[in-house]
């Protein structure tokens, strides 16, 4: 469990944990393998959502998964990127998150995860979390907690020392 004062400290910030989906880079299911491979050239990610008709998460797609749509027997079929869909590649098992998700479980699935996806209960796409917003805010917790709360040690068994703590790694 996260603690009653780290939670809400975490969930502060200048910006916004969550990007909307209006500054998001999306894809539509429609959208030919061309667009996708174009969009994320120019963006510079590793994968975007896709979008259904109706702004429903539908999936993700990567260049990965856009190579190995055109892939052949013994070649690739380039000229199939005109051609294919996004949802005939697409990722579908994707991680998701609901707007009003605990941060524990957002926190658990972006250990795996570059960004997770953000929808409502019936799949509308809100936007992302990405694992980059939360280590800023990591950041800012390891350098002003201290600065607004007063921390005590509990009379317990100690912390052990980094030099310890790759002593016992070693040891195992």
């Amino acid at each position: 469990m996260i603690g009653k004062h780290i939670g809400p400290f975490l969930l502060q910030g200048e910006d916004p944990l969550m990007i909307d989906a209006e500054h998001c880079a999306t894809v539509r299911t429609e959208n030919t393998l061309m667009h996708a491979m174009l969009l994320l050239s120019s963006v510079g990610f590793t994968s975007v959502p896709v979008l259904d008709e109706s702004s429903h998460l539908a999936g993700v797609i990567g260049m990965p998964a856009i190579f190995k749509g055109i892939l052949g027997d013994d070649d690739y079929h380039w000229d199939q990127l005109d051609h294919r869909k996004v949802k005939d590649v697409m990722e579908r098992n994707v991680f998701v998150v609901y707007d009003d998700s605990p941060l524990e479980d957002i926190l658990h699935l972006l250990v795996n995860a570059n960004y997770l996806c953000v929808t409502d209960r019936d799949g509308l796409f809100l936007g992302i979390i990405a694992r980059k917003q939360l280590l800023k805010r990591f950041n800012r917790f390891a350098h002003e907690f201290e600065n607004h709360f007063k921390v005590t040690p509990r009379e317990s068994k100690p912390v052990s020392a980094p030099q310890d703590l790759q002593a016992t790694k070693n040891n195992h």
